[in-house]
C-alpha cells in the first residue's frame, strides 16, 4: 500500500534512482494504491548523464521533475484466491510515457502474477 509523500524505488535504467510520490491516480480522494496502479511523483534523487551521452539528444530527468510510473512492487503483503502471499523487500515502480509505454529499454528485478497490465507483464525476465 503505497499512499502520498511515499518514496519509490525506481527500477528500470533511466537515470532517477528515487521518486517521492504526490498523486495517486483512480480515484478523486484516494488514500492508497497497491501492485498495477499509476502514480506520479516527483524525481528525488537521479544521477548525473553518462559521458558516452553527452553529444547526443537525449532527454535525461533532472531533480525535481514531474514523472508517471506503475507500481511493480509493494512491502505490504499481496494476498492471491489460493492463499498464497508475496512480499518484496521494498516498493518500487517503471516510469511510463503518456501513452502507456514504458521510458526505459531494461527493466530490473521480477513481477507479480496478478499485475494488471499484460502488456508491462512480458517485459519482465522472472514472474513470481
Amino acid at each position: 500500500m503505497i499512499q502520498k509523500k511515499s518514496w519509490l524505488n525506481v527500477s528500470d535504467n533511466t537515470n532517477v534512482n528515487w521518486l517521492q510520490t504526490f498523486h495517486l491516480y483512480k480515484g478523486f480522494r484516494r488514500q492508497s494504491s497497491t501492485i498495477g496502479f499509476f502514480i506520479k511523483g516527483s524525481a528525488r534523487v537521479v544521477e548525473p548523464p553518462r559521458v558516452e551521452y553527452k553529444g547526443f539528444k537525449f532527454k535525461f530527468n533532472k531533480k525535481g521533475n514531474i514523472c508517471r510510473g506503475l507500481l511493480v512492487r509493494t512491502a505490504f503483503p499481496n494476498r492471491r484466491l489460493d492463499g498464497s502471499v508475496s512480499r518484496f523487500y521494498e516498493n518500487s515502480i517503471i516510469l511510463i510515457k503518456k501513452k502507456q509505454n514504458p521510458k526505459s529499454k531494461y527493466i530490473f528485478g521480477p513481477s507479480v502474477f496478478n499485475l494488471k497490465r499484460k502488456k508491462f507483464k512480458t517485459l519482465f525476465k522472472s514472474v513470481v
